[in-house]
């Protein structure tokens, strides 16, 4: 079994018993739900007033019973705002909003919508409305933190056949970003993944995206982009006590694509390794968003941005210096409750500027199999002489998943 299979860009649904026919498909597939009302509380020095209110979406869905290797998804999304809303929810108004910014709008439509293919011989893919998630969703995501999801349409295609071996590519020409609007793009994504012994694995992956205003806010007229980039992670030993050691390395380099801005060149690394149990986990990281001579430092328009950089998405756009994160994590699950924290150190790639630190505290209770409660609290401090905000945020998420 690939070891990379679990993080590739496309993710399948498990094979059943196959039905005699396709209205027998339909009516013994399965009904899916998932229900997350959140708490936020947002302050920020540069804004004058407190963000507090809550949010809630509601995800609804039919998956249909396997067909001859077919297998259809339909998904419906409603994110709403419950009781009292004191914040700004639109991007647009961040200059002229009391509040600081929450971007989880009011929106309802069609979430997923896709068919998948599982052929016999390793060969899958999926053609429609999707998420996607590529490798450790370091560059492309579906940034679930937000209330609505980003989404891709297009098809994506992958191969397992060869042994220890994954193969996947994809095309999408429509996303549909977490403030559920529709954008144009050109998203090539391809991966190959490989694992030469247990425990390890090996990946190549291209990123080519092509979109001019795709997020990224570098003043550039064209943002577009490729990245290629390899991968090793892994578990480096096993102790006795059940004690590992991963362990992960990654280098990229991002340059300029289809018509983006020739100062689009700069690299980016990571490297972290740790002690983890099934009940703890210590790890340091150490990350690098390079810069081009202070003039541009990588992007990341399509990543998690809650799964890097800490919570308060202070770098939601890289600094043309660039950013050096330094990182610790700590977890620590005792029965139904995990403990969890990171602490950040910020520094630029270019100029040695000091961009502060950040520390991260969450507490997630699993009150029974598919609920779970989730506490969490961000807090952000400027390095001497930034102008940059002090920001405190905390939310308060329940989840629940039929």
């Amino acid at each position: 079994m690939v070891v990379a299979c679990a993080a590739a860009t496309v993710c399948y649904a498990q094979q059943d018993a196959e039905p005699f026919s396709i209205a027998d498909s339909l009516t013994h597939g399965r009904f899916t739900m998932e229900l997350r009302p959140r708490y936020n509380h947002i302050e920020e020095s540069n804004y004058t007033d407190v963000t507090d209110g809550y949010t809630a979406r509601v995800r609804l869905g039919w998956v249909t019973a396997p067909y001859h290797g077919l297998r259809a998804t339909l998904e419906g999304i409603n994110t709403s705002h419950p009781g009292y809303a004191h914040f700004n929810d639109d991007p647009s108004h961040i200059a002229d909003s009391p509040y600081p910014l929450l971007p989880d709008p009011k929106y309802t439509g069609v979430n997923q919508a896709f068919v998948d293919y599982a052929g016999e011989e390793g060969f899958r893919a999926r053609v429609g409305r999707q998420i996607v998630r590529l490798e450790n969703q370091r560059w492309v995501s579906d940034n679930d933190f937000r209330q609505i999801p980003q989404v891709f349409q297009g098809i994506a295609a992958g191969y397992d056949g060869f042994e220890n071996t994954r193969l996947s590519a994809s095309y999408f020409d429509r996303v549909r970003t977490t403030s559920g609007v529709t954008n144009k793009l050109r998203l090539t994504l391809l991966d190959a993944a490989w694992n030469p012994w247990p425990d390890h694995s090996l990946s190549l992956y291209g990123i080519f995206h092509d979109q001019a205003q795709n997020g990224a806010f570098t003043g550039f007229a064209d943002n577009s982009y490729r990245v290629i980039g390899t991968k090793a992670e892994g578990t480096a030993w096993r102790f006795d006590g059940g004690i590992e050691v991963p362990y992960v390395a990654e280098y990229a380099q991002q340059h300029p694509y289809a018509n983006g801005d020739s100062h689009i060149d700069a690299p980016y690394w990571r490297v972290g390794a740790g002690l983890a149990t099934q009940a703890w986990t210590v790890r340091a990281d150490h990350e690098v968003k390079g810069s081009n001579h202070g003039v541009y430092g990588v992007q990341m328009p399509l990543t998690d941005f809650y799964r890097y950089n800490g919570w308060t998405l202070n770098f939601f756009v890289t600094p043309p210096q660039g950013l050096r994160d330094d990182w610790l994590t700590l977890r620590w699950a005792v029965g139904p409750v995990t403990l969890y924290g990171e602490t950040h150190r910020f520094h630029s790639d270019y100029g040695s500027l000091d961009f502060g630190r950040e520390q991260d505290l969450g507490v997630t209770w699993q009150v029974i199999p598919g609920l779970d409660a989730r506490l969490q609290h961000a807090r952000y401090d400027p390095g001497p002489g930034l102008r940059d905000a002090t920001i405190r945020k905390t939310w308060l998420t329940v989840t629940y998943i039929y």
